[in-house]
């Protein structure tokens, strides 16, 4: 990516101005350039940005004073992940995470943002870091070896984990109510936790249609028909702005966007109409530096985890099944010259070091914003970067005060939108027969009731345990 920084003939401000569909008469650069890709995936990205957000227990836009806006936070992972990425429409985005031994929610509530968002962050980094190791390792090249009953079910479960976390705020007008209502069953004498407890809801959500909320439901249905069924790539925005112009008028007591803490923007400051960003504002995104993050043996990060062994393991765990993510966006989009999979690694790492500064989750590939760069003809890795910068420019408090109406209904339907279609027809699982179906499906329903590691983990068990039955059959037939 840097040639393209120093190459002055790649710009394009026609793009840049007019956006892709919509050029200036007089051209500065190529006809395709990845300065409107950039900006238009950063736009249409917008609502997913907070969505994510909130998936992760943090605020999107509202929050302490000690927060910092998840909008700019999320443009420096865009911005270190372009300087290494090969592939010129790959994106990344915000990745399902959990911790265990204590609810997301339940330590927010009791401890504060701030200090979730501190663990959150560590683990990122912690995740970053054994990314860089396994890329130095040559690991990358083992994803070739990966069953592919285990990547489709993995695929699926995934896809129902994200549906399942986005239910909450797309059928009713305040999420909390669904766990109020939905009382979950005990196993073993303790209630259903973790992934289990999502998908009962879920199932629990979709069989009592009865305690819907009329209006979340009708944003819902709204912002689903409007993403699904229109081809444009500024759908998103406008079912976004469609969505908060009618809770405004409405004044629309359900969930919002809400406002930004105080601190919390990105503030320019200069004179004679040329903006200049202070050094502090520089680095308003982040939250902690390395050097600042709890990593000893008696921390909260470290504890929660089950001690520095698990620590460590369970972060190489979840840089490997995180991967998988990217593998799925390289296989829709290759890479002109082929797949670098351990450059890729890397980048994921520089990434989730930099997500983790801000003290917000680990990043991966995003298979929806990648197929969107792609369809709006980004040639060039520059995409990234631009779409990076672009995204922490709107952070601004004018953009903030736009989205505060904005109903967390529009939001989750955004990403629902997303992986509706991968959990309607998942077309890579249902090829599948025999013995390589039944390790999709265990792949998919241990994703699902656990998390996206353990799943994995869990597929790739059954899967050999069946190849040593398959093994063993053909060596000693009856």
């Amino acid at each position: 990516m840097p040639r393209y920084i120093s190459d002055v003939k790649a710009w394009s401000m026609g793009d840049v101005v007019a956006g892709p569909g919509l050029r200036l008469a007089v051209r500065c650069g190529p006809p395709s350039s990845p300065y409107g890709p950039g900006v238009t995936v950063a736009v249409t990205s917008l609502p997913q940005y907070i969505a994510y957000a909130e998936l992760a227990q943090l605020s999107g836009f509202r929050g302490e004073p000690v927060s910092r806006t998840r909008i700019v936070a999320s443009g420096p992972p865009l911005v270190a992940f372009a300087f290494l990425t090969g592939n010129p429409c790959l994106n990344i985005g915000a990745r399902i995470l959990r911790l265990e031994q204590r609810g997301e929610g339940e330590y927010r509530d009791a401890y504060g943002e701030a200090a979730w968002s501190q663990i959150l962050g560590t683990y990122s980094m912690m995740i970053g870091v054994a990314s860089l190791a396994l890329a130095l390792l040559n690991a990358g090249s083992l994803v070739k070896h990966i069953p592919a009953p285990v990547k489709a079910g993995w695929k699926l479960g995934f896809a129902l984990a994200a549906c399942a976390a986005q239910m909450p705020n797309s059928a009713f007008e305040h999420a909390k109510n669904l766990k109020k209502i939905c009382q979950l069953p005990n196993f073993r004498g303790a209630p259903l936790q973790s992934g289990a407890a999502n998908m009962y809801r879920l199932a629990w959500s979709l069989t009592h249609p009865h305690f819907w909320d009329a209006e979340a439901v009708a944003f819902s249905a709204m912002t689903l028909f409007i993403v699904m069924y229109f081809k444009s790539p500024l759908k998103v925005i406008v079912a976004s702005a469609l969505g908060a112009g009618i809770s405004y008028l409405r004044s629309y007591s359900g969930d919002v966007v809400g406002r930004p803490p105080p601190g919390s923007e990105l503030r320019i400051t200069g004179e004679l109409g040329v903006a200049w960003a202070s050094n502090a504002d520089l680095t308003s995104w982040v939250h902690q530096w390395p050097w600042e993050m709890p990593l000893e043996p008696r921390d909260e990060t470290v504890n929660r985890l089950g001690g520095w062994p698990l620590a460590v393991m369970s972060a190489v765990a979840f840089a490997f099944v995180d991967y998988l993510a990217i593998i799925s966006v390289e296989a829709e989009r290759p890479a002109p010259g082929g797949s670098r999979p351990n450059r890729e690694m890397a980048g994921q790492g520089l990434g989730c070091i930099a997500s983790g500064m801000g003290g917000s989750a680990p990043i991966g590939g995003s298979l929806t914003r990648s197929m969107l760069a792609g369809m709006i003809g980004c040639l060039a890795t520059l995409m990234g970067l631009v779409c990076g910068l672009v995204t922490m420019c709107l952070g601004f408090p004018m953009i903030a005060t736009l989205l505060e109406p904005t109903p967390k209904a529009v939001l989750s339907s955004t990403v629902l939108a997303a992986v509706l279609p991968a959990v309607v027809a998942p077309k890579d699982l249902l090829r599948l027969k025999g013995s390589d179906a039944l390790v999709g499906w265990v792949s998919a329903a241990g994703t699902c009731l656990t998390d996206p590691t353990k799943g994995f983990g869990m597929g790739c068990a059954f899967y050999f345990f069946i190849y040593g039955l398959r093994k063993s059959t053909k060596t000693h037939p009856k």
